[in-house]
């Protein structure tokens, strides 16, 4: 390509990009903007639901302490429950702050806890609690046969 060429072919590149300029101007700000908007709230939503998932659920491995090395899970099971010692009840772990996501219970049971059918004061509750990924920002890890082999934090 000789020098005429180029400088033709670099002209009508730029005027291109001058004429694309002036459509996106005329259609103004507000037009851009708007979309633009919509997209920056979208992706907001999806980042604060990505962060609640990873704040709820992810352990960040820390279930190789807590769970592998202190066996936490054992001590929150109780001896009753093929752990060690008394167990945590449900009522001791509400009373020292960990929280039960309501959303996570199934509805019938829902309704026998309203109804004072669950027992609050048995560790095996807790560790029902546990296998229904319902107590926030502990993950319980289970065996194949239903119990817990580990937990995260």
């Amino acid at each position: 390509m000789n020098r005429r060429s180029m400088i033709i072919a670099a002209s009508a590149a730029a005027g291109v990009f001058v004429v694309a300029a002036v459509t996106s101007a005329a259609k103004g700000p507000a037009a851009s903007k708007g979309a633009n908007d919509a997209d920056i709230a979208r992706h907001s939503q999806t980042m604060l639901e990505e962060g609640r998932k990873t704040f709820r659920y992810d352990t960040f491995g820390s279930e190789a302490f807590w769970g592998d090395a202190l066996q936490l899970h054992k001590a929150i099971a109780g001896e009753k429950n093929g752990g060690v010692g008394g167990g945590v009840s449900p009522e001791t772990a509400l009373a020292v702050g960990l929280k039960v996501d309501a959303d996570a219970l199934p509805d019938a049971l829902k309704k026998q806890i309203k109804a004072g059918k669950v027992d609050l004061k048995n560790p095996a509750t807790t560790v029902a609690l546990l296998k229904l990924n319902a107590v926030v920002g502990v993950t319980a890890f289970a065996t194949p046969e239903g119990g817990v082999k580990s937990m995260g934090l």
